[in-house]
């Protein structure tokens, strides 16, 4: 199996591997930094478990390696992973898996600021244009009501992964999972206070278990690993998958119906990264190789 091969099934499994994420938070009936908690305690668990078969006695000198490289890492990986639960609680599963998708648009505008990389018109316009799809998903600004606080919650895990994706390209030489562990270590002690176990019933805990002990941990890692092996336009348009196929899931088990304005935005988040993407993609391979950074 050659390297983009690898790249892409990696990446498309880690993918389909969150897909479920989104509806079986919905499903778990607690409070939302509870369902925080768990979700993230339990991920913790399993990741530090798998590290440390994997590393053995080296993984405590694998986390100090990376310094504060992996803490800036943990600490916005926290923040995201918190922000997502809170969106999914707060407004529609296809408004927040929409807004979250642009995670890799963010993250060219986050490394131009931070690392100095030249923004090309292409991604500009990209930009421009998933604005404005999320323009129209939060209603042009209206900043009446639940919904706009979930999707300003989606908005803000998009622009914490983007920022924690910049620090992974800059620490390229280093594995990012166990800094991922630590992101979800993090957000489980920012929330311990409100994680009384009273307040999850069985059921709860099924659905926390089948995210922290087995989709979350396989999605994490593979994420982790495959754009280690494909482009980055590639990431995006696989990324995209979350995004059309989470909100179909939510229609089906939740009859959750998107709104109007969540198709039209979602539509156009989607084509502009779809076409920025591809564009990129079929660009010669000598332009690219004389392509600023």
């Amino acid at each position: 199996m050659n390297d983009h091969l690898k790249g892409v099934l990696l990446t498309s499994t880690g993918v389909l591997a969150i897909v479920p994420d989104s509806i079986l938070i919905r499903l778990i009936d607690a409070p939302h930094l509870t369902i925080v908690f768990w979700r993230a305690a339990l991920t913790t668990l399993t990741l530090f478990v798998a590290l440390g078969i994997y590393y053995r006695k080296a993984l405590p000198s694998r986390l100090r390696d990376m310094g504060l490289t992996g803490i800036a890492y943990g600490i916005l990986s926290s923040a995201g992973i918190s922000c997502f639960v809170l969106a999914v609680q707060h407004t529609t599963i296809a408004s927040a898996t929409m807004i979250v998708a642009t995670t890799p648009v963010f993250a060219a505008l986050v490394s131009r600021i931070f690392l100095g990389e030249r923004l090309s018109l292409r991604t500009l316009l990209t930009i421009i244009s998933c604005l404005g799809g999320i323009g129209i998903i939060t209603g042009g600004g209206n900043l009446g009501g639940s919904g706009f606080l979930g999707e300003a919650f989606a908005l803000g895990t998009a622009i914490a992964l983007a920022s924690s994706l910049t620090i992974a390209r800059a620490a390229r030489h280093m594995s990012m999972i166990p800094a991922a562990a630590l992101g979800y270590l993090f957000a489980s002690l920012a929330t311990a206070a409100f994680a009384a176990p009273s307040q999850m019933q069985p059921a709860d805990f099924a659905y926390a278990a089948l995210l922290g002990c087995f989709f979350i941990p396989i999605g994490v890692s593979l994420l982790t690993l495959g754009p280690r092996y494909i482009s980055s336009a590639e990431v995006s348009l696989l990324l995209l998958l979350e995004g059309t196929l989470a909100p179909l899931l939510a229609w089906y088990v939740l009859d959750e119906v998107p709104a109007m304005r969540t198709f039209v935005g979602g539509a156009i988040i989607i084509a502009a990264i779809v076409i920025s993407n591809l564009a990129a993609l079929w660009k010669p391979k000598g332009a690219a190789r004389h392509r600023a950074p």
